[in-house]
C-alpha cells in the first residue's frame, strides 16, 4: 500500500474479469472508454486496486468498481502503509448516509466546550 493525495495504492491482486481483454478501449480488462473518477473511488488499474484522493485524476480509461462511503474517507487517509489490512464491504446508501449523519453529529461544533 501506498499512500498520497493522488490516492492509496494497493499491493496487485490477480482478478477473474469478465472479459479477456479491453477491446477498443486497450489490451487489459479493467481498461474501458474513458469516464469520470469520484473522489473516494476504488479504481481498477490492472490488477491494481487505488482509492482515489483529493487530487487524484478526475477521469481516465480504466474501471471504478466501487466507492469509498464520504464518512469513511478520513479513515483512508490514515492507513499505514505495510501494516494495515484493508477490508472491503458492501453498504447502500441508507447506510453511508447514517454512517455521515452519525459522524457530523459527532463533529458538530457545539458539542465541544470552549475554554
Amino acid at each position: 500500500m501506498r499512500p498520497d493525495r493522488t490516492g492509496v495504492r494497493f499491493n496487485p491482486h490477480r482478478f477473474q474479469w469478465a472479459r479477456t481483454s479491453g477491446d477498443v478501449a486497450g489490451g487489459h480488462p479493467s481498461n474501458l472508454l474513458d469516464t469520470s473518477y469520484p473522489y473516494g473511488g476504488i479504481l481498477a488499474y490492472g490488477d491494481v486496486l487505488t482509492i482515489l484522493g483529493p487530487d487524484s485524476n478526475t477521469s481516465g480509461g480504466f474501471a471504478v468498481i466501487a466507492t469509498v462511503a464520504h464518512a469513511a474517507l478520513s479513515k483512508v487517509g490514515q492507513l499505514r502503509p505495510g501494516r494495515d489490512v484493508v477490508r472491503f464491504r458492501e453498504i447502500n446508501l441508507h447506510q453511508a448516509a447514517a454512517m455521515q449523519s452519525h459522524l457530523d453529529q459527532l463533529l458538530d461544533p457545539r458539542h465541544f466546550e470552549t475554554v
